[in-house]
């Protein structure tokens, strides 16, 4: 399988994995890394990065037609949809945004100027705009939402779509565009990156800062901010409307306000295991102000509300509950 990702300029770069789609059959091995010139009568040649490869492939209306070992293969397009999309909230959840039946309300935002970034609930064609934070407060939760990225192929890897979801205004879940990439600005790449994505880069159309902060935690969507995920990522295409499914525990406290335990993430990225209860030892860089508390409201966090959001809805659970 193959993923094919527009980087601007009518060209592109191909990732090519043997066994299946990320996420979808996948086996985890090191995948192949192709470039491409300019788009040209319909059709876009590509090259291996890798010394001394000659693997080709050729992109067309018809697919892509991928050339290894002397022998050619034609991947034709598949659209992804995830399982969860459309899930209907169960019984007793909290239904924060519903536009199903062509109505939309802001009731359940508000404006909260103590946060950094955007915080005013608006509206875009019947979505919300990324920018809101909750009026209610929460503790141990189940969220499922929605969310659908621009496109922005000219756009460095992480900047394409920034934003992000943070339970109890603290704790971010990542969301942008990481569709084909499993490195981010830092230049953080995944373990099975070619040498092109953690070293090469730099010399690319996307020149990346040095210093990773940890080459095997890439900022990239299903991840939580700083801490491992799986990658390449289950990230849908832009212009595809995605799903996050996560479980919260919300950090524990004695009777003299101490903290006794971490919060804690599991999250599904369109219906895909990313993060596996996750301890989170404190908030993520850019989340509310104030300590760690028992209970908080759910921001979704915006830099240029470039992501929009439907069918948000929580499901508190009793402490302690799994």
């Amino acid at each position: 399988a193959a993923q094919v990702v527009a980087r601007g300029d009518q060209c592109f770069h191909a990732l090519v994995f043997d066994g299946g789609l990320p996420g979808d059959g996948w086996d985890g091995s090191p995948y192949a890394l192709l470039e491409s010139s300019p788009l040209e009568n319909e059709r876009a040649p590509f090259r291996s990065t890798a010394e001394g490869s000659t693997t080709t492939a050729l992109l067309a209306r018809d697919g892509l037609t991928l050339t290894r070992s002397g022998e050619s293969t034609c991947l034709t397009r598949v659209e992804r949809k995830s399982p969860t999309l459309g899930l209907p909230p169960p019984a007793g959840a909290v239904v924060l945004f519903d536009n199903r039946n062509g109505t939309a309300s802001l009731d359940a935002f508000e404006e909260d100027k103590t946060i950094e970034g955007a915080t005013q609930p608006m509206l875009y064609e019947g979505n919300l705009l990324a920018g809101a934070v909750t009026k209610q407060s929460f503790g141990d939760c189940s969220l499922h939402l929605e969310f659908f990225t621009g496109f922005e192929p000219h756009n460095l890897p992480w900047r394409r779509a920034d934003s992000g979801v943070y339970l109890h205004s603290r704790y971010e879940v990542v969301v942008g565009d990481s569709f084909g990439f499993d490195f981010d600005i830092w230049g953080a790449a995944g373990p099975t990156a070619p040498t092109l994505f953690s070293s090469r880069m730099r010399g690319q159309k996307f020149p990346v800062l040095s210093g990773a902060r940890n080459p095997r935690s890439p900022v990239i969507c299903g991840s939580i901010f700083g801490y491992p995920s799986q990658v390449p990522n289950s990230c849908l295409p832009p212009l595809t409307w995605q799903t996050y499914d996560i479980d919260f525990q919300a950090p524990r406290f004695d009777a003299s306000g101490a903290k006794t335990a971490d919060a804690v993430l599991s999250v599904r990225l369109n219906g895909h295991l990313v993060v596996d209860h996750q301890p989170v030892k404190r908030p993520t860089p850019h989340g509310a102000k104030g300590g760690e508390k028992a209970t908080a409201p759910l921001w979704i966090e915006a830099f240029g509300r470039r992501v929009i959001y439907r069918n948000i809805w929580i499901l508190e659970k009793p402490a302690g509950s799994a």
